[in-house]
């Protein structure tokens, strides 16, 4: 299922209203998750200058635990790890708590108002019961619908060997477990290789399965405005 989430105060932290007003210009976010802290990181892709977004966060700002900022060719990548307000809490909730895959990068669709397309993919009762429990935070348009296709996992056969072992150590790491019992930083130690390989390694096999399990096929997808 496919989905545009907006927040009734146009921000879903309010470090993206700072961003705004800085020039600073959201793209989409890469990964976000809730540690077994209870602290939250986010890894964003932003448009504007580092000083800029570096403006965007307040140094005596209590929530903020780390902030790491790389510039590439055309944006900027943001990772962020900081304590959650009690709305970011409430809209990541559900997505621990129904076997729901989300496809990254999610990207703002319209970023004066942080509206964001969502990509998820599980059984029709956890995809149908996240979406509501979101709804009732946020106005949420659905875009569309497919059938939740369980031959995907047919797909981890194609992977190469090499991720499958990051796969399988992040596993075997708690990582998938609810809440996450691991790090990309515990699993780079099992695997003697970087935190941000062993990121990017993971983030690009679960967009590959997610957009095999969402993948249109003729005569199984319908459009709609309502889920």
């Amino acid at each position: 299922m496919t989905y545009v989430v907006t927040p009734q105060r146009a921000y879903f932290d309010p470090t993206q209203r700072r961003f705004r007003e800085n020039g600073v210009t959201l793209e989409s976010i890469h990964e976000v998750d809730i540690l077994t802290d209870g602290t939250i990181t986010v890894f964003l892709e932003v448009t504007g200058e580092v000083s800029a977004i570096r403006r965007s966060f307040d140094e005596d700002l209590p929530r903020l635990v780390h902030c790491e900022i790389n510039r590439t060719h055309r944006t900027a990548m943001v990772q962020l790890r900081y304590r959650p307000t009690e709305f970011n809490r409430a809209i990541l909730e559900p997505h621990r708590n129904h076997a729901v895959f989300i496809q990254y990068p999610m990207v703002f669709v319209d970023p004066m108002r942080s509206s964001l397309k969502v990509t998820v993919a599980g059984p029709s009762e956890d995809v149908q019961q996240l979406v509501a429990e979101t709804r009732d935070l946020t106005d949420l348009t659905v875009e569309t619908v497919s059938e939740y296709d369980h031959t995907a996992s047919q797909q981890l056969y194609e992977l190469t060997a090499r991720q499958r072992e990051v796969l399988s150590t992040a596993y075997e790491c708690g990582y998938y477990e609810v809440p996450r019992e691991a790090t990309y930083e515990d699993i780079a130690l099992k695997l003697d290789c970087s935190a941000s390989s062993v990121g990017q390694t993971l983030r690009r096999i679960e967009s590959r399965l997610v957009t095999v399990t969402v993948a249109n096929r003729p005569g199984r997808q319908s459009e709609t405005q309502n889920a």
